[in-house]
């Protein structure tokens, strides 16, 4: 995760794409009608309905796009929109997504509190597999610094009722992603605080 994905997820590279567009140009009620329209030629049009679905905080839409994955992967994704909800995530760089043969990846840097009280950004990395012009498989991995791996494991030696309450179950079944992230971004904090 930009968080604590690197427990759960898989790891893969991220190449950064070089076009970049605002998020304040998606009009949700096109979505589908652009995804029907452009996909249909080899484009990355659902992945930029994904990007869409997911930054907008648009749940129903984000479970929509991603409806032909994996129950996991569905409940995955929607637990890390909660989190990024949490966490208040906003879009800082927003590049187009990018195709290789029946794989999207999409690369969208952020600021978050985690960010904030730790002096970083982070890019998130979203890469999702195409069956019949469906997402089938979607994966996501952050490029959080060193710093943040410290802040978990300092959690779990001087915090751990986080792990154990809002963050139980994290990313595997837990119902409090919001909660989860608001409370390791005030434990971002204190940590900090006795870094100095």
């Amino acid at each position: 995760m930009r968080t604590i994905l690197v427990l759960v997820l898989l790891v893969s590279a991220c190449s950064p794409a070089t076009t970049e567009r605002d998020v304040s140009d998606v009009d949700g009620a096109d979505m589908s009608e652009r995804v029907e329209a452009d996909f249909s030629n080899g484009s990355t049009a659902l992945g930029e309905a994904f990007i869409d679905a997911f930054y907008s905080w648009d749940a129903p839409q984000l479970r929509q796009t991603v409806a032909t994955a994996s129950h996991e992967d569905i409940e995955r994704v929607l637990y890390y929109q909660g989190w990024a909800i949490g966490a208040n995530y906003a879009i800082q760089t927003r590049r187009s997504c990018e195709r290789d043969q029946n794989t999207l990846t999409c690369a969208i840097t952020v600021t978050d509190d985690f960010g904030r009280a730790m002096g970083y950004t982070a890019t998130d990395t979203f890469t999702l597999v195409l069956e019949d012009e469906a997402i089938t498989n979607v994966a996501f991995e952050g490029d959080d610094p060193p710093i943040f791996s410290e802040l978990q494991a300092w959690i779990g030696e001087e915090q751990p009722e986080i792990y154990t309450g809002p963050c139980k179950d994290l990313f595997a079944g837990g119902t409090t992603p919001g909660d989860c992230a608001r409370a390791v971004a005030t434990a971002a904090q204190a940590f900090m605080n006795l870094r100095k």
